[in-house]
């Protein structure tokens, strides 16, 4: 199958998981052992890992949704320009982000990396003191205390 080929698949399965997200839908399209880089998420490898930080952030974020607004592609490396979009505080939140997906062979994710501005995001969330305990009880923050929390849960 030709690359273009490819990133056609790939950007169909990353829009389809967007538009209705939930932990397993991007299963098809992410490796097992995929190398995760994403702000605001744990970083880190595994496909199981992505699922366990795509629920929490649909467990703070329940109506988060996302359209794809363009990609290009050029062999092994693809990247897809994304709108999300979900409410926070009752008050609608929206961001661009970039995904750029390494693909094997067979149009399968081995790397993600993930690029916005995540400043916007943590000044709304700042300014929003109802959404502080939500954001705690998901798992996602604060940051740095979410991490240490987390290797050392994950060491037990």
């Amino acid at each position: 199958m030709s690359w273009a080929a490819l990133h056609e698949q790939a950007v169909e399965a990353f829009a389809k998981g967007w538009r209705r997200p939930e932990p397993h839908a991007w299963d098809g399209l992410l490796a097992p052992d995929i190398e995760l880089t994403q702000p605001l998420l744990r970083c880190g490898r595994g496909r199981q890992l992505w699922q366990r930080e795509i629920a929490r952030l649909l467990a703070f974020l329940p109506d988060l949704h996302g359209e794809v607004l363009d990609w290009a592609g050029a062999e092994e490396r693809l990247f897809i320009q994304l709108r999300l979009t979900a409410t926070l505080g009752g008050k609608p939140l929206s961001f661009v982000a970039v995904d750029r997906l390494r693909l094997d062979p067979n149009g399968v994710a081995v790397a993600r990396e993930s690029f916005f501005d995540p400043a916007p995001v943590a000044a709304m969330l700042a300014r929003r003191p109802s959404t502080w305990l939500p954001w705690w009880r998901s798992g996602l923050g604060p940051l740095l205390g979410r991490r240490k929390f987390l290797s050392d849960k994950e060491k037990r």
